[in-house]
């Protein structure tokens, strides 16, 4: 991945209400969690939101150590992003996180490695791989018991007794009641 990944805030926010898999994420919260992702992934990242700084103890939350917090006003932030990516020395070190077509256009014109919002989160929300036990253990029984199966158990056990009611006849494996 590029060294600097710049993201488009408000849109991130809107995707995560609809994929990532906890619940009431806020602006804040994201932050942090965008933080965390770039310390562990030693990624340089710039969140672009719209509007102005707020003000106060957010201001501070909204500040984190680790990457930049940018906000628009009097711009858009598309504005604020289109124009880091036109000023870029080298836009092949630049990764785009945006759903906005308009963006990513200019990503592309560009040549910058980019994809849409519910993309990136997935790069914040890695799914967790199975035990490698669970992978590799057979199951504790088979679904299904084939003719040829059931021919070696009668081998080995011997034939069913045709008088027992309780014991059906072997119908060649499709009716077997356990």
């Amino acid at each position: 991945m590029p060294e600097h990944v710049i993201i488009d805030g408000n849109n991130l926010l809107h995707a995560m209400h609809e994929h990532a898999p906890i619940p009431h994420i806020g602006r804040e919260s994201m932050v942090r969690l965008i933080r965390d992702w770039a310390r562990s992934s030693h990624h340089r990242v710039t969140l672009v939101f719209d509007g102005p700084m707020p003000k106060g103890g957010m201001a501070k939350q909204m500040q984190p150590a680790g990457i930049a917090v940018r906000f628009s006003a009097p711009e858009t932030a598309d504005d604020i992003i289109v124009q880091m990516v036109r000023a870029a020395p080298d836009p092949s070190l630049l990764y785009i996180v945006s759903t906005d077509k308009a963006i990513r256009h200019e990503a592309g014109l560009r040549r910058c490695k980019h994809s849409d919002s519910a993309t990136y989160i997935g790069t914040l929300f890695p799914p967790t791989a199975p035990h490698k036990e669970a992978q590799t253990a057979p199951p504790e029984k088979p679904d299904v018991v084939s003719p040829e199966e059931a021919r070696e158990w009668l081998d080995v056990f011997g034939p069913e007794d045709p008088s027992d009611p309780e014991d059906p006849p072997f119908d060649g494996g499709h009716a077997m009641r356990f």
